[in-house]
């Protein structure tokens, strides 16, 4: 009996280190590079796996990041077929859940999470030297924080208003928060980017993932043991909390500070559920 698994991927949360690391495992990733001109599988009316060149990684024909590659993988049926591993989606959560998933295949959403002010600092100081992004903004070098925070940031609060379904545009309230909570505690296993390996250690169960598989473990060892890798990450000057820069973005998303607060919380509670999870699923081996 296995989920298939949506990972909610929140831009500079540690959302690119487990796709990699994931890579590495050999799991069928659905993601946008399935439809990459490049590999000609954007036509395909069949769900497969391809590993393109030598990349050594798998990825599934299909775009799961737009609205229009989230309908035409449930047209092909993307979770009935089996073929992926993990689904990968960002700004289109809701209408993922809601297109790919049905009664008869149910699914649970991964994502890690991050203090959001520290993450929008670092959005901030990353898409001034990014040139390999869409997001890449080299005009922000000129600027300090505290006008980008006020003039310039659009993504205030943008934890809730995906979970509560609202528009970027859109102002948040008290039951938006509630809302958001509650799809947390309904859809979620909760992730921290502060926790990555404990994380992904519980992602790993509900995808079916043996640890003790020698890939899996030499995976592991690479992105958690001595020779540590973090994909994506960016050494930028600190902002102290308390400073100019800081009050501003935790103005500006005090509703999504306070989810993270019941986020931290939620990964405390988790732990148990998980690990009885895991038990039950490992099935009786006699005593530990």
């Amino acid at each position: 009996f296995m989920i298939l698994v949506i990972f909610w991927h929140i831009p500079k949360s540690g959302g690119t280190t487990l796709k990699s690391l994931y890579k590495c495992m050999r799991q069928a990733l659905a993601v946008r590079v399935g439809v990459d001109p490049r590999y000609g599988h954007q036509d395909d009316k069949e769900v497969m796996a391809f590993e393109p060149g030598n990349m050594g990684a798998l990825f599934v024909n299909v775009d799961t990041l737009s609205r229009e590659g989230i309908l035409r993988a449930k047209k092909m049926g993307l979770v009935p077929s089996g073929k992926a591993d993990l689904i990968v989606t960002s700004g289109a959560l809701g209408f993922a859940i809601e297109h790919l998933y049905d009664r008869s295949y149910k699914g649970r959403v991964v994502a890690l999470f991050r203090n959001p002010v520290e993450r929008l600092i670092s959005k901030f100081y990353y898409s001034q030297v990014a040139t390999w992004e869409r997001s890449y903004r080299p005009e922000w070098k000129d600027i300090d924080i505290e006008y980008w925070a006020v003039h310039i940031n659009r993504e205030n609060d943008m934890m809730v208003k995906t979970l509560a379904g609202l528009g970027l545009e859109d102002e948040v309230t008290e039951a938006d928060l509630r809302i958001a909570i509650k799809t947390l505690r309904q859809l979620f296993i909760i992730g921290l980017m502060s926790q990555m390996e404990e994380s992904i250690h519980r992602f790993n169960i509900f995808m079916g993932i043996d640890e003790s598989d020698e890939n899996m473990k030499m995976c592991m060892d690479e992105y958690f043991g001595h020779g540590v890798r973090k994909e994506n990450s960016n050494p930028h000057p600190k902002v102290k909390e308390g400073s100019p820069g800081w009050q501003i973005l935790a103005e500006k998303n005090s509703f999504d500070l306070r989810l993270y607060e019941s986020i931290v919380v939620l990964f405390d509670e988790q732990k148990e559920i998980i690990s009885s999870y895991a038990k039950s699923v490992a099935g009786p081996k006699g005593v530990e």
